[in-house]
């Protein structure tokens, strides 16, 4: 399972030449396929090596452009409401459930911040530096011609002419290759193992570039130090020939020093990687080979002494030493850091990169040496011969220790183009040899693909989104389109593996520079683990409503895409809704908007008023009121008739009576009692029965009469 964890800030790589493999396969469960082959054509490699110009991120509230890493969605249910948050349309509501969505990418980023490369490259005469003018060809047919001083041994590569005269394109080639990762050199020479195969030229362990240096440093270096001291200023090293040891070297020894940085400045925080370039076996009983059967001049036919060196006696290298008989890639007894493949694992060195490993990449370069069909197996008997154990036996051992040793660290393989790795990796290295020791065909365009797909290792960086100072995601309402009364916030976060994290249910209240609001979430309230990696799931809900026209299609959020500006959409006040994070390839924040959601907003209908209902009949209107006093109490209740002395009535009640009654009789006396009372109006009292025709219209007593 990928773990949820965030690289340390650089990346050490250590580089040497020789075979690399992608997993580790014990040594006797390897078989090495080396089928029958002609030799390929040499073609030209279409690969520029030119290192693209680094452009900067998107700046923070600009969108940025096809930007991997978050897959973002939006959608809005229903997708017809009325306006106002009203239910009389018929759409029968006036709210709309929004679901915003953000989903980490399902593929890992293999990267490192910072890496630091060290070259152990291999010299015997088969890599390319064999010195004809020693005068010693062995019994390599092809070298032994007697045309000295330009006879040249049988498939010798070119690998060590072409690195020198190439090493600023590699280096350039590297770094363009990987993009995200700022790259350093350092350079480490060797071939001597000074046993019985060997004449005693040569180092053991050889410091060229002691201190990592940029790419573009890098060629430069090679050609001022181990150019120009190792090889004279050309391609030859001095008395390189068939007296030194050609089927085995001291390979342990020089990874073994470039690991535990024996005059290397690795960088604690950096990836350490390893690139070895050869075409040797190490001294290893895993990998024991049979000189008698090569053009050696120590192959000592007959002598029953043929076998290689299986153990790889301790090297001081100062202040320290290495053990006596390390290993390849297992251990001659239960220390694990007693083989090469263990150090990688346990040197301080290599625990203390990003990785906490070292990684080691090998490229078996096409010679003589990994080639079985090649006339430096010279016949020894008609049952024995090219392509035919031990020949073939022989070379597949070199192949055989260039997969383990690359599977067992993580690294990478590459090789002959016949042969291939236990776990199905095939070779790419088309043949190219040395046809002139100090004019050399310096040109190896499979063998640059090889160095330029060198790996890093197998650690996938799981980081997709890093927060930032601001949300990581917003939404912004766009035109009439506002929250909810009542949003009903709900936020929902998922781990890859499925576990539920503890996201932010409530958003933070945000403001345009002109005022208006808008809302936003993070992964995380904690700064450290505001962070989503690979397939991390993140999504909010809540309820919108129409609060204006107009009464047709409209978008939900303000989002700045092409399709979002095609459905009317756009910035609110210089945001909208967006991701702004710092993806895992750059440390520049970039903001990627949100898609298109939209809603039809229709028109609510005005409602239908009731009937109006009629006034309700006045109250009656109140008795005439006859203004009465406090009463006078009356000591005895009086009964109708009774006779009674006066100072037992209530004298108030009985005046208001007798007013009453007066009133009454008034009203009811004769008529001439109301006729005296019309003329104190100053009328004629005269009656209707009196007037004439001429007296009709004047004033009379009326109705008194």
């Amino acid at each position: 399972m990928l773990q949820h964890r965030r690289p340390a800030a650089g990346l050490l790589i250590l580089l040497a030449v020789g075979s690399m493999a992608m997993f580790f396969t014990p040594p006797g469960a390897i078989a090495v396929h080396m089928g029958g082959h002609a030799a390929p054509q040499l073609r030209t490699a279409g690969t520029s090596l030119a290192t693209p110009a680094t452009s900067a991120g998107p700046s923070v509230g600009t969108p940025s452009a096809n930007i991997a890493g978050l897959t973002l969605g939006i959608t809005a249910s229903p997708s017809r409401i009325c306006a106002f948050d009203s239910a009389t349309c018929p759409a029968g509501t006036g709210q709309s459930h929004v679901t915003m969505t953000a989903v980490a990418g399902l593929q890992g980023l293999e990267t490192w911040p910072a890496v630091q490369v060290a070259f152990v490259i291999e010299t015997t005469l088969f890599d390319g530096v064999y010195d004809p003018s020693a005068g010693d060809a062995g019994t390599d047919p092809c070298a032994d011609t007697g045309s000295f001083p330009t006879g040249m041994p049988c498939e010798e590569s070119n690998g060590v002419p072409f690195f020198v005269a190439h090493a600023q394109q590699i280096a350039n080639a590297i770094q363009s290759a990987n993009p995200h990762s700022v790259v350093s050199f350092s350079l480490v020479d060797y071939f001597a193992t000074l046993d019985t195969f060997d004449d005693g030229d040569g180092s053991e362990y050889n410091v060229d570039i002691p201190t990592f240096v940029p790419a573009a440093e890098f060629g430069a270096q090679v050609q001022g130090t181990f150019q120009a001291q190792e090889l004279g200023g050309g391609y030859v090293y001095s008395d390189s020939d068939f007296s030194d040891n050609i089927l085995h070297s001291s390979s342990i020894t020089a990874l073994y020093g470039a690991i535990v940085g024996s005059g290397l400045d690795w960088s604690p925080d950096v990836h350490h990687v390893v690139v070895w370039m050869g075409s040797t076996v190490p001294r290893d009983p895993s990998y024991s080979a049979n000189y008698c059967v090569t053009a050696s001049d120590y192959a000592g036919f007959g002598s029953g002494a043929c076998a290689s060196p299986s153990c790889e006696p301790g090297h001081s290298y100062g202040a320290l030493g290495s053990p006596n008989c390390e290993g390849w890639v297992r251990s001659p007894d239960q220390n694990i850091s007693h083989s090469i493949a263990g150090l990688a694992r346990t040197a301080a060195q290599c625990t203390n990169s990003i990785g906490g490993v070292c990684t080691i990449d090998t490229i078996d370069l096409y010679d003589g040496m990994t080639d079985a069909c090649s006339k430096d197996w010279p016949v020894q008997s008609s049952s024995v011969g090219p392509c035919k154990s031990p020949e073939q036996g022989d070379a597949g051992k070199v192949i055989e220790a260039g997969c383990d040793l690359a599977a067992a660290t993580g690294g990478s393989w590459d090789g002959p183009n016949f042969a291939s790795c236990p776990d199905g990796q095939q070779g790419t290295l088309l043949p190219v040899f040395d046809t002139n020791a100090f004019a050399p065909n310096t040109q190896n365009p499979t063998l640059l693909a090889a160095l330029r797909g060198v790996s890093f290792g197998p650690v996938i960086d799981t980081t997709v989104a890093n927060g930032t100072g601001k949300p990581l995601f917003t939404y912004v309402p766009f035109g009439h389109i506002e929250l909810a009364p009542a949003p009903q916030f709900h936020s929902s976060c998922t781990f890859a593996s499925g576990a539920p994290a503890h996201c932010p249910a409530t958003p933070k209240q945000l403001y345009t520079p002109n005022g208006a609001v808008y809302y936003g979430w993070n992964w995380s309230n904690n700064s450290t683990t505001n962070v989503m990696h690979i397939g991390d799931a993140w999504s909010v809900t809540f309820y919108v409503d129409a609060n204006g026209p107009p009464y047709s299609t409209v978008p939900v959020d303000a989002c700045v895409t092409a399709y979002c500006k095609a459905g009317g959409s756009g910035s609110e006040g210089g945001v909208y809704t967006w991701a702004s994070y710092i993806p895992v390839t750059n440390k520049s924040i970039v903001t990627e908007s949100f898609p298109l959601a939209q809603l039809t907003v229709l028109a609510a209908e005005a409602p239908v008023p009731p009937p109006p209902v009629p006034p309700a009949a006045p109250p009656p209107p109140p008795p005439f009121a006859v203004p009465v006093g406090p009463p006078i109490a009356v000591g005895t209740p009086v009964g109708v008739g009774a006779q009674v002395g006066l100072g037992s009535v209530a004298l108030q009640g009985v005046a208001a009576g007798f007013l009453a009654a007066g009133f009454l009789r008034v009203g009811m006396k004769n008529r001439p009692i109301a006729m005296a009372m019309a003329a104190k109006s100053g009328v004629n009292p005269t009656s209707l029965f009196e007037k004439g025709q001429m007296e009709a219209n004047r004033p009379g007593l009326g109705r008194f009469d």
